[in-house]
């Protein structure tokens, strides 16, 4: 029965809504597998014959029959990461400004039924106006957020979001709060995308601190208004390179 469901899925040019589920599965164990903490075994993961059925099989998926913002939501997550670690896979690494010009602009990549680059795909997922799905976009880099070993599920997705944003923002590597000098050092998802955050600084500190871990430090950043800097964008590869 799995057999002849996935060999659908790989010829079928019209996805029914329970095949979603489907596709989940397959890239679910691809992640569980290939991914440790957010660390990508690209090498072993390139040879996961399951990956590359997701991705055929989302070259044609039907996207009308998804029906909430979070199905749409849930599917282009999951497709813009997967097909950013394709990119890794064949060479193609967002590391020097050439590099991010294919890995996000002149590299397409056939994805319901459309040629999309990654920033057009991106742009879809912005539209649907969740701020949180930035803490779930991974470019393949270390300042992006880390790559959940599992994949992401409409019924799971607001738990999954509302974890991730909480882990990124705890995370040293992308943001750094200074008591002495009172100061945010903010990743640069906050600047690119400062409008979904609250275009005041103000407003971004109150965005920030309910998901702080220390809480006192989370009262010093609202109350004292600690100014804001960002830090420089770590492109490395996020994982184990080809």
């Amino acid at each position: 029965m799995v057999v002849s469901t996935l060999f659908f899925l790989g010829s079928c040019l019209h996805a029914s809504a329970t095949d979603v589920r489907v596709l989940y599965s397959l890239l679910d164990g691809v992640y569980g597998s290939h991914v440790d903490d957010g660390y990508v075994d690209y090498p072993s993961l390139a040879r996961n014959t399951r990956f590359y059925k997701y991705l055929g099989a989302v070259e044609e998926f039907d996207v009308k029959v998804l029906e909430t913002d979070d199905d749409r939501l849930t599917f282009w997550i999951n497709a813009y990461n997967a097909l950013a670690i394709k990119s890794i896979i064949e060479g193609i690494t967002p590391i020097n400004a050439i590099g991010r010009l294919r890995f996000f602009r002149t590299t397409e990549h056939r994805i319901a039924g459309r040629k999309l680059d990654l920033r057009s795909i991106e742009a879809i997922v912005n539209k649907l106006g969740n701020p949180k799905a930035h803490f779930a976009l991974v470019a393949a880099c270390y300042a992006c957020p880390r790559l959940r070993s599992e994949v992401y599920r409409a019924e799971k997705l607001g738990q999954q979001l509302e974890d991730n944003t909480r882990d990124f923002i705890n995370d040293p590597r992308k943001n750094r709060f200074s008591t002495a000098a009172r100061k945010a050092k903010l990743s640069e998802v906050f600047d690119r995308h400062r409008s979904d955050f609250g275009k005041s600084d103000q407003a971004l500190l109150e965005f920030v601190a309910p998901y702080m871990k220390k809480e006192i430090v989370a009262k010093e950043v609202v109350r004292d208004r600690y100014e804001i800097d960002f830090m420089e964008w770590d492109w490395s590869i996020n994982g184990r390179p080809m």
